[in-house]
C-alpha cells in the first residue's frame, strides 16, 4: 500500500492549488473529493480575477497582491484557459464613485460615449476600467494543477490516526490537508466558522463582442476562447440557516426547481449593462462558497481549541502562548474560506501554506488560524 507524504480533501481551487505546490516540493500527493475534481463550487465559479478597488487596507491589499501573483500564474500554467481583457467596474451600493476613483490602483474613467464608442451593444452606463483583471477556466486549470498527483472519488466521513499515518479505505498519508470548503469540517474547528455563499454561473452564446468583463452587482466575462462567455453573481449568504452541505448546489433540496428564475434575473440585471445579441444559454451552475464573517480566508495548522485551553486557561484572559505550546491536530493543515474568490486567492494562498509546510515560514497574521483560535478563546 503506497504511503503519500499529503493528503488532500477537496478538489477544489484551494486543494488543487495545494497539490501543485506540494507536488512542486517534491511530495507525493494523493486528492480525494467526494464529486470529481473541481465537481463542486470551484468548477461552478465564474472565475472572475478582478481588483478590490478602495482606500488601502489589510483587506484589498491581501485580494490586489493575490490578483497580481494568480494572473502571472495562470498564464504561465495554462495561457489556452486565460481571457485577460481588463474589467470595467460599474458604481453599485457597495462600490460608488468615490471608491471606484479614489483609490491607489491605476484605472481609467470611461464614459457613456466612450463606451459606445467602443461598442453600441453597450447601455447608458459609465465605470472606471482596470487592465488587470482576467477570467478563467476552472475546471481546465484544477485538472492541469492536479498533474503527476493521484486522484481518488472518496466521500470521506471521518479520519482514522494510527501510527503516525491517516488513513482513508486503501489511502495512507502521513499528514492532512483540509479544503474543503462549505462541507463540514473532519475535525473540531469551532473558532473557523464557515457560512455558505450560494452563487449562481450561466455560460452563454452571443452574437455580441463583449470586449471586457463587466462588474456591477453581478460579473459578464469577455467572450472566452471556447465561444461563449459567462455570466456570474453571488446571490445568498446562509447565515442564519443551519445547513450542512452534504451534495453539490445542483442537487440540493435548498434551491430544487429554482433555475428559471435564477437564470432570467441574472440575465435581466446583464441586460442592464450591454445588449446580448442572438442568446442562447448553454449551461447553468451552483455553487456554495465558503467563507467566514470576517471575509479573510484562512490557512495553517489545525489547532486543537479544547485541549489548548484546557493545558493552558490563561489564554482566556488574553495571554498568548508561544507557537509551539498550543495543542495541534497531528498533521492537519487546513486552508479555507476563500469565498468567491477562489481562484485569485488559490494560487496565493497555497505557495504561503506550502512554504510554512516545508521551510517553516511564517504566514501572515490577518488570515492564521491562530488568528481566530485567540479571538474565540478570549470572546468566550
Amino acid at each position: 500500500m503506497k504511503i503519500y507524504d499529503f493528503l488532500i480533501i477537496g478538489a477544489g481551487s484551494a486543494g488543487c492549488n495545494m497539490a501543485y505546490f506540494l507536488h512542486k516540493e517534491n511530495k507525493s500527493v494523493a486528492v480525494v473529493d467526494r464529486e470529481e475534481i473541481a465537481g463542486g463550487a470551484s468548477g461552478a465559479a465564474g472565475a472572475f480575477l478582478s481588483p478590490l478597488p478602495g482606500k488601502t487596507n489589510l483587506y484589498n491589499s491581501l485580494v490586489n497582491d493575490a490578483l497580481e501573483y494568480c494572473l502571472d500564474f495562470y498564464q504561465n500554467l495554462l495561457p489556452s484557459a486565460v481571457d485577460k481583457k481588463g474589467v470595467l467596474r460599474v458604481a453599485n451600493g457597495n462600490f460608488d464613485e468615490d471608491k471606484l476613483s479614489q483609490n491607489s490602483m491605476t484605472c481609467k474613467y470611461f464614459s457613456t460615449e466612450k463606451l459606445h464608442d467602443i461598442s453600441k451593444n453597450f447601455m447608458n452606463i459609465d465605470g472606471y476600467f482596470y487592465e488587470n483583471a482576467a477570467v478563467i477556466e476552472p475546471v481546465q486549470i484544477c485538472h492541469k494543477l492536479t498533474k503527476g498527483c493521484d486522484f481518488y472519488k472518496i466521500d470521506v466521513q471521518e479520519l482514522h490516526f494510527k501510527d503516525g499515518l491517516y488513513m482513508i479505505e486503501n489511502i495512507k498519508a502521513k499528514n492532512i490537508i483540509l479544503a474543503q470548503g462549505v462541507s463540514s469540517s473532519l475535525v473540531k474547528i469551532p473558532y473557523m466558522q464557515i457560512a455558505p455563499i450560494f452563487g449562481l454561473r450561466i455560460d452563454v452564446k452571443t452574437t455580441t463582442e463583449v470586449p471586457f468583463n463587466i462588474h456591477k452587482s453581478i460579473s459578464v466575462s469577455t467572450n472566452k476562447q471556447d465561444g461563449t462567455l459567462s455570466i456570474g453573481a453571488t446571490h445568498e449568504r446562509h447565515d442564519t440557516a443551519k445547513m450542512e452541505c452534504i451534495t453539490t448546489c445542483d442537487k440540493c433540496a435548498f434551491y430544487a426547481n429554482s433555475d428559471e428564475i435564477q437564470t432570467q434575473t441574472l440575465l435581466k440585471q446583464a441586460e442592464e449593462l450591454i445588449k446580448l445579441e442572438d442568446l442562447e444559454v448553454v449551461k447553468t451552475y451552483k455553487g456554495a462558497r465558503a467563507t467566514i464573517k470576517s471575509y479573510f480566508p484562512v490557512i495553517g495548522k489545525v489547532i486543537d481549541y479544547e485541549s489548548s485551553l484546557k493545558k493552558h486557561p490563561c489564554i482566556k484572559n488574553g495571554t498568548k502562548i508561544p507557537h509551539g505550546m498550543l495543542e495541534y491536530f497531528p498533521n492537519i493543515h487546513v486552508i479555507n474560506a476563500l469565498g468567491s474568490r477562489g481562484f485569485v486567492y488559490g494560487p496565493y494562498l497555497a505557495k504561503i501554506l506550502t512554504q510554512n509546510i516545508v521551510y517553516n515560514k511564517p504566514i501572515p497574521k490577518e488570515i492564521s488560524t491562530e488568528k481566530l483560535f485567540y479571538k474565540m478563546a478570549r470572546k468566550n
